[in-house]
């Protein structure tokens, strides 16, 4: 009797044991198949960003040419095309007087006066171009070309079919003009209009031969020629 009690106790310790190691076997399977959940204390913290540096070659610089260029435009000066121990001024019309190339020619004429020259109404006849020393251009109708100089330092023009006046400043026989202030009647094609009023303010000196006004232009050997007209009336 004894024996059969134990023999059942033992099968009793046996089927316990057995149901123990099969229970703890599923749930360390359990365990390991389900995914771990984070504790609810848990805090995660985004990462941070590192702004990222720029590299070191990437800032373009501008080339060196280029500013150099922009630099050199903005400060160049312009270039002149003066002739060396030329006098240059200005006056208020913007006129540049260029007397360097007439003085040799200044100093060979006859000297002349406001008296000589003024209240005079001269007439444009003819003109030299210093290209063609031999030649002269003739002026039709040279009472249509017309200039008178004043005391008081005005002048006055005709040139065809249009008319102006300016000042003049006359120091010996160095004599010039600011530009004339004119009316603008196309004259037509035929008209000398544009040529007469161009020269008038590139005049640089002035003598009188053989009774005529000679006006002589920027250009060296350049010359006007004017007769008297009779008393001119301001």
């Amino acid at each position: 009797m004894k024996t059969r009690s134990a023999s059942i106790i033992l099968i009793l310790l046996l089927t316990i044991g057995a149901i123990t190691v099969v229970s703890f076997s599923l749930g360390c399977t359990e365990q390991e198949e389900a995914p771990a959940e984070p504790s609810n204390n848990t805090s995660v913290e985004p990462a941070e960003t590192t702004p990222l540096e720029p590299a070191g070659n990437t800032s373009v610089e501008p080339a060196d040419n280029i500013s150099t260029e922009l630099i050199e435009n903005a400060t160049a000066e312009p270039e002149e095309s003066i002739p060396a121990g030329s006098a240059v001024s200005s006056g208020s019309s913007g006129r540049i007087d260029n007397f360097g190339k007439t003085d040799e020619i200044i100093k060979e004429l006859e000297p002349i006066s406001a008296d000589d020259i003024t209240n005079i109404e001269w007439q444009w006849t003819g003109f030299q171009d210093s290209d063609s020393p031999d030649s002269q251009v003739t002026v039709p109708s040279p009472e249509r070309y017309t200039l008178s100089l004043f005391a008081d330092g005005a002048y006055y023009i005709k040139s065809d079919c249009n008319t102006g006046s300016g000042t003049y400043t006359l120091e010996g026989n160095r004599l010039t003009f600011d530009l004339p202030v004119t009316t603008l009647v196309d004259c037509g094609p035929e008209s000398m209009d544009v040529e007469y009023t161009s020269l008038i303010p590139t005049v640089e000196a002035a003598a009188l031969e053989d009774g005529q006004l000679v006006l002589y232009p920027g250009n060296e050997g350049d010359k006007m020629f004017f007769v008297n007209g009779g008393k001119a009336e301001q």
